[in-house]
C-alpha cells in the first residue's frame, strides 16, 4: 500500500540510499545494528508521570536516556537516581524510541534488501500485537492510553508501528508476513485507532498527531469513513491547516509548538497526498510557508524564543530542525530553508553527540547545540530528502514581523541584536498571559528574556505562566487576562525600526507599547488609558537600580493568586525615589556585557525592587524591578543601551534626548501617529509611520472563539428552593471510561435554605469505597492538590459580592477544607460528613447574609475506587455531557455555576 510514498516511490528510493545516502542508511544500519543481535522484549508495564520521575531534584534536568543503560543519571549533575518512578517514567522514552527502531528496521530491511532487518521489525510487530490489551488504559493525565500516559504519545508510537507495517507489506511478500498483517490489525491497530478516536482534541497540536495516526490506521484497515472523518471533519487535517496553521505559516500556539504540531502535519500531508487527495492550493501554501515560519523568530544565538509553553534556550543546531528544512526543500525550493542548512551544515561548527541514536519518535528531548551533516538525519530524510542539495548560502537575518502569530522582531548588525514585542495571539491553552512582553538579546546576552516553562507537573510551573515572569505589563496585580492585542505600526528603514502595538488588558483599559530600536540603543514606551482608574505594574527583568536610593524592606504588593506570582518573590523592598524624576539601571552578565537603562517617575510612582525564579534549570535567581502608578492614563518610558551607546538621557516634555558617548546628541518625539527621531547636522532625521491593520480572516474567528466564555451548562434559568437534582449521565465528566463503564456512578445535591441568611447544600454518594486522602498528603504525580484524586467534594458559589472555592475532604470526624486558587473565599462555608449505607452524605453550610437576590452554584463530586492512582472521574452539578476530566484539576468557570433564587424561598 505504501502509506506516505507510493510503490514506485519507495522503489525508486533503493537507489538513493544505495547512492547518494549511502552514509545515511549505512549509519543508520549500524546504529540499529545491536538490536539485531540482541533482539529485545517489548516493555510489559505502562508508563508513568510522576513529578519526580525523570529530572533530577537538584537541576531540574530530564534525565539522560540511554536505550541500553538502565541508570538515571543527571546530564548536568551526575547525580544517579533509582525508583519506581523513574523506571516508569524512563518506559515513556524507551517505548517510542523501540516503536522507532522497529520503522527504521522496516525501512532498511525494504530499502537495503536486509533480511535481518525485515525479520526484527516483524518479530517486534508481533510482540507488540500480543502485549497491546494488556496494557491497562487507566490513570492517564491527558486522554486514554494503554501503553502511555496521555492519548497523543500513543498516537506517536502507533504512527511508526503502522508504517512499519506497511512499509514490511510493500517489500517482499510472504505468507507469514500476511499472516503476521492481520494479527498486527486485529490486536493493534484496530483498537488502538478506536481508544484514540475517543478523545478529540480539537484544535490541539495534540490533535495533529492524533489525526495521523487514525489516517494511517484507516488506510490499513480500509476504513475509508474514518480516513475521511480525519480529512475534513471539524479537528481534521483541512481544519488544522486552515485555522490552526495562521496565514503566516505558523502554529498559533507558538513556535515550540509550531515545530511539534508541523511534523505530525507532514505525516498528515503526506498520507493524504499518497492517498490521492492533494491539499487545496491555499492550504497547500500555508503548510509550505511553516517549514521555513519558525526560523524566522531565531535569537541571535540560533536558539528559539522561549515564548509561551516552551523549554527554554532550543537550539535549533539539532537533527529535527535539519530534517524539517530537508523535507520542507523535498518538493519545492525556498531560499529561507537553503540559507539555514548553511547555518546548520556549517562545517566550522564543532560536531557533538547528535542524539539520533537515542532518538524517541517525533517526541522532542532537546540536547546541546552540533554541527550536523545529512549523514546524521533519521529515517525521513534518507526516504524522502533530494538526493542532492542545491548549493548552500547563508543569508543574513533581518528584521521581521508575522502578523497572524503577532510578534514584530527588530534586528540589527545583521541580527547578532534583538528586540522584539509579543503582542497578538494569544496562543490558545498553551499561551502566556504576556501580551505586549518584550525581548532583548546583544549578541549572546540575554537581557530580557522570556523563561518559557519549566515541568508541566511542578508547582514552579504557576511562575513560568504568570504575567510577572515576562516583561510585559499587569493590571490590578494580577496576571493579564487571556487576550490577543493588535499592531499599531511596523517599519524599519535599516537605521531605525519601530514597532507599536496595543492590548486591551482589562474592560476599557487599553495598553500600547512602542520600541524605537537604533544600532545601540532602543526606547521603550508604555502608554495606558481607561475611564477608571487601575494599578498598572510594569516588571524589568534582570537589572538593578544604581545610585544612592534607600531601599525599604517590604512585600510587592499584588493578587495572590497562585498565577499572579507574586508568592515567588524573595529579597522584596520598596525604592525610594524621593523627588528624582529619573533613575538609572544596570544589568550585567558574567561575559562583562553590560546594559544600562533610564527610567523616568511621575510624582505617585512606585518602585520596587525583588528576586525572582531563573529560567529553568538555572539555579540563581535574578533581579528584578517593578514600576507601578495608580491611574486612569499615563506612561512608562525607559531608554535600554547595550555596549556603553549612551552617556546620558534627558526628558523635556514628550521628548527624549540622548546624549551619546561619541559627542551627538538624538531626540526622540512622536504624536498620535508617528515617531521622529532627529539629530545634528548629517545625522538621523527620520519620521515613523508604517501602520498596519488587524488580522482578519480564519485567524479573526480563531480569536472570537478564544475569547468567548466557557459554555454555562445552567444557562439563563433561576432555580427555586428547596430543590433536589440527581447527578447521572448527563452529569459525569469521564476520564478512560464512560458513565456506564464505571458502574454508573450516581449522586443527589440537594439546596435549601434553613435560614433567611444560609443557604444548606447536602451531597449524597450513593456508592463510594470512601477512599478520602487527607489535604496534608503530598501530590507524588503532579502539581495538583492530593486529595483530588481521592473521594472528595468541589464547591463553588457566588453571593453577592463574595465567593467560595473548596475542595472538601472528609476528615475523620470533620471536613477539612482547601481553598481554590482564584477564588476569594470570603463567603464562610461550614461543612460535616457521615458515613451512609453505601455511599457518604456530606453538608456545607453557607452563611450568605440578607443582601443578595440570588446566588450560583456548582458541585462537583470526584469518582475514584482502589487500584487507580488518579480519579475515574467527576460528577457535576452544572452539566458534563461528553467532557473529560483531565487536567481540570479544583479548576471551575464561573459561568458554568447555576442560579438560584434568594427572594422566592
Amino acid at each position: 500500500m505504501a502509506l506516505i510514498v507510493t510503490a514506485a516511490e519507495l522503489e525508486a528510493r533503493r537507489a538513493v540510499a544505495r547512492g547518494s545516502l549511502a552514509a545515511l542508511a549505512g549509519g543508520l544500519r549500524i546504529e540499529i545494528a545491536p538490536l539485531l543481535d540482541s533482539p529485545v522484549e517489548v516493555p510489559r508495564e505502562k508508563a508513568l508521570l510522576s513529578r519526580r520521575g525523570g529530572r533530577c531534584a537538584v537541576d531540574g534536568e530530564l534525565l539522560h536516556f540511554d536505550p541500553w543503560d538502565p541508570r538515571h543519571l543527571c546530564p548536568r549533575c551526575g547525580r544517579e537516581y533509582a525508583g519506581g518512578l523513574h523506571d516508569r517514567f524512563r518506559l515513556y522514552w524507551y517505548q517510542m524510541w523501540l516503536a522507532e527502531r522497529v520503522l527504521h528496521a522496516a525501512l532498511l530491511g525494504v530499502l537495503l534488501d536486509d533480511p535481518a532487518c525485515r525479520q526484527t521489525a516483524a518479530q517486534l510487530l508481533a510482540q507488540y500485537a500480543d502485549q497491546y490489551l494488556r496494557y491497562p488504559n487507566a490513570d492517564n493525565v491527558l486522554g486514554p492510553s494503554r501503553p502511555f500516559f496521555s492519548t497523543y504519545l500513543e498516537s506517536i508510537w502507533l504512527l511508526q508501528l503502522a508504517l512499519a507495517l506497511d512499509i514490511l507489506e510493500s517489500g517482499v511478500p510472504s505468507p507469514e508476513l500476511s499472516t503476521l498483517g492481520a494479527t498486527v490489525r486485529d490486536r493493534l491497530i484496530a483498537p488502538s485507532a478506536q481508544l484514540i478516536a475517543s478523545y478529540d482534541e480539537g484544535m490541539s497540536n495534540r490533535q495533529v498527531w492524533n489525526n495521523a495516526a487514525l489516517m494511517a490506521a484507516a488506510r490499513l484497515l480500509d476504513d475509508r469513513v474514518l480516513f475521511e472523518r480525519v480529512l475534513t471533519g471539524p479537528s481534521g487535517l483541512y481544519a488544522h491547516l486552515g485555522t490552526a496553521l495562521l496565514s503566516d505559516g505558523t502554529w498559533y500556539e507558538g513556535e515550540n509548538y509550531h515545530l511539534f504540531a508541523h511534523r505530525g502535519l507532514w505525516y498528515g500531508e503526506r498520507l493524504a497526498t499518497t492517498a490521492g487527495h492533494e491539499l487545496p492550493p491555499t492550504l497547500a501554501q500555508r503548510y509550505r510557508d511553516g517549514f521555513a515560519a519558525p526560523f524566522r523568530s531565531l535569537l541571535p544565538d540560533l536558539t528559539y524564543p522561549s515564548r509561551r509553553d516552551s523549554q527554554y534556550a532550543v537550539s535549533v543546531r539539532q537533527l529535527r530542525f535539519a530534517a524539517s528544512c530537508e523535507l520542507g526543500l523535498a518538493d519545492h525550493d525556498d531560499d529561507r530553508l537553503v540559507s539555514m542548512l548553511a547555518r546548520l551544515y556549517d562545517p566550522a561548527i564543532p560536531r557533538g553527540e547528535t542524539g539520533r541514536a537515542s532518538s524517541s519518535a517525533d517526541i522532542e528531548r532537546n540536547g546541546p547545540p552540533t554541527g550536523l551533516r545529512r549523514t546524521d538525519l533519521s529515517w525521513r530524510t534518507l526516504l524522502h530528502a533530494r538526493p542532492s542539495l542545491p548549493p548552500l548560502a547563508m543569508q543574513p537575518m533581518r528584521s521581521d514581523l508575522l502578523p497572524a502569530q503577532g510578534l514584530g522582531i527588530l534586528r540589527r548588525r545583521d541580527g547578532d541584536v534583538y528586540v522584539s514585542l509579543d503582542y497578538g495571539h494569544s496562543g490558545g491553552g498553551h499561551g502566556h498571559p504576556d501580551r505586549l512582553n518584550v525581548t532583548l538579546m546583544s549578541g549572546a546576552d540575554r537581557w530580557f528574556d522570556d523563561p518559557g516553562t519549566g515541568s508541566y507537573v511542578d508547582p514552579s510551573l504557576h511562575w513560568y505562566r504568570s504575567t510577572l515572569a515576562h516583561n510585559a505589563p499587569l493590571v490590578d496585580g494580577h496576571s493579564q487576562p487571556r487576550v490577543r492585542g493588535a499592531l499599531l505600526a511596523f517599519e524599519d528603514d535599516g537605521a531605525v525600526g519601530w514597532i507599536s502595538a496595543k492590548a486591551e488588558l482589562a474592560p476599557g483599559l487599553v495598553v500600547r507599547r512602542s520600541l524605537v530600536v537604533l544600532e545601540d540603543y532602543l526606547i521603550d514606551e508604555m502608554h495606558w488609558e481607561s475611564a477608571d482608574t487601575h494599578v498598572i505594574a510594569l516588571p524589568v527583568h534582570g537589572v538593578v537600580i544604581t545610585g544612592a536610593y534607600g531601599v525599604q524592606p517590604a512585600p510587592v504588593p499584588g493578587g495572590s493568586g497562585e498565577e499572579d506570582g507574586f508568592a515567588f518573590l524573595a529579597d522584596e523592598g520598596r525604592i525610594s525615589l524621593g523627588a528624582r524624576g529619573v533613575f538609572t539601571l544596570r544589568g550585567e552578565h558574567p561575559s562583562g556585557a553590560r546594559l544600562d537603562g533610564w527610567g523616568f517617575a511621575a510624582p505617585g510612582d512606585e518602585l520596587w525592587s525583588a528576586t525572582a525564579p531563573a529560567p529553568p534549570g538555572r539555579a540563581a535567581r535574578l533581579p528584578m524591578l517593578l514600576q507601578q502608578r495608580r491611574a486612569a492614563a499615563g506612561e512608562f518610558r525607559f531608554v535600554w543601551s547595550w555596549g556603553g551607546a549612551v552617556a546620558g538621557v534627558e526628558r523635556h516634555g514628550d521628548t527624549l534626548v540622548v546624549s551619546r558617548t561619541d559627542g551627538s546628541v538624538q531626540r526622540h518625539a512622536r504624536d498620535a501617529s508617528t515617531w521622529v527621531v532627529t539629530g545634528g547636522e548629517g545625522q538621523l532625521n527620520v519620521r515613523l509611520g508604517g501602520h498596519a491593520k488587524p488580522f482578519a480572516g480564519s485567524e479573526r474567528a480563531q480569536a472570537d472563539r478564544e475569547a468567548a466564555p466557557a459554555r454555562s451548562s445552567g444557562g439563563t434559568r433561576l432555580h427555586l428552593m428547596p430543590i433536589a437534582f440527581r447527578l447521572a449521565e448527563t452529569h459525569y465528566r469521564r476520564s478512560e471510561v464512560t458513565w456506564q463503564g464505571a458502574g454508573a456512578p450516581q449522586a443527589t445535591v440537594r439546596v435549601s435554605r434553613p435560614t433567611p441568611g444560609t443557604v444548606l447544600v447536602e451531597v449524597d454518594v450513593d456508592a463510594s469505597q470512601r477512599l478520602f486522602v487527607p489535604l496534608s498528603t503530598e501530590n507524588q504525580l503532579d502539581n495538583e492538590p492530593a486529595s483530588i484524586n481521592g473521594d472528595s467534594v468541589q464547591l463553588y458559589a457566588i453571593a453577592g459580592e463574595r465567593t467560595a472555592g473548596l475542595l472538601l475532604v472528609p476528615d475523620g470526624g470533620a471536613v477539612s477544607a482547601r481553598p481554590v486558587d482564584g477564588w476569594a473565599n470570603d463567603l464562610h462555608v461550614d461543612a460535616r460528613w457521615r458515613p451512609s449505607a453505601a455511599g457518604y452524605h456530606l453538608e456545607a453550610m453557607l452563611h450568605i447574609g440578607g443582601g443578595p437576590a440570588e446566588f450560583r452554584l456548582d458541585v462537583i463530586v470526584n469518582d475514584i475506587v482502589s487500584g487507580r492512582a488518579r480519579r475515574r472521574g467527576q460528577l457535576v452539578l452544572s452539566g458534563a455531557p461528553g467532557e473529560f476530566v483531565y487536567l481540570r484539576g479544583d479548576r471551575n468557570d464561573p459561568s458554568r455555576l447555576l442560579r438560584f433564587s434568594l427572594t422566592n424561598a
